[in-house]
């Protein structure tokens, strides 16, 4: 088995939102039981908005990304709870995110999956390697190369 994704990367990111929701909450509550109750002054509610927003976003994003491996002629797909074995003819493709471009990859599949039509990936070293490598690359060669078998 050979993984695309980094574990450590991957993890935080899986782990970071229920942090955020933790430290959120925390001092929401903290505010309602020093105050009895909970107000956002006029001038703070777009930052409480975008916030809002900012959370949500986190969270969409932590259930799409995903470990991202391959063993033979199968993608392999794991969450850290479970794990799917994907054929490379099933794959769709392999893109870079334009909103996160050399540090997220989504993997677009042909059939429903256990994991949805689509999937991100954090590659390996990503944050030192994005100047000069397209992350997409790798996975794209290694489908280009089975297909023709």
């Amino acid at each position: 088995m050979t993984w695309l994704s980094g574990e450590i990367v991957t993890l935080f990111n899986k782990v970071g939102p229920i942090l955020w929701i933790a430290a959120v909450i925390g001092a929401l509550s903290g505010i309602f039981l020093k105050t009895r109750h909970l107000f956002v002054a006029p001038d703070y509610r777009l930052l409480m908005a975008f916030i809002f927003l900012a959370t949500v976003f986190m969270f969409w994003l932590s259930a799409k990304i995903q470990r991202v491996g391959y063993a033979g002629r199968d993608l392999v797909i794991s969450n850290y709870l479970r794990q799917e074995r994907i054929p490379f003819d099933q794959v769709e493709a392999a893109e870079p995110v334009w909103w996160n471009y050399r540090r997220l990859v989504r993997v677009r599949f042909r059939t429903h999956t256990s994991f949805g039509y689509v999937v991100y990936y954090i590659p390996k070293w990503a944050a030192f390697k994005c100047l000069w490598v397209a992350p997409e690359k790798e996975l794209q060669e290694l489908l280009d190369s089975n297909s023709r078998f």
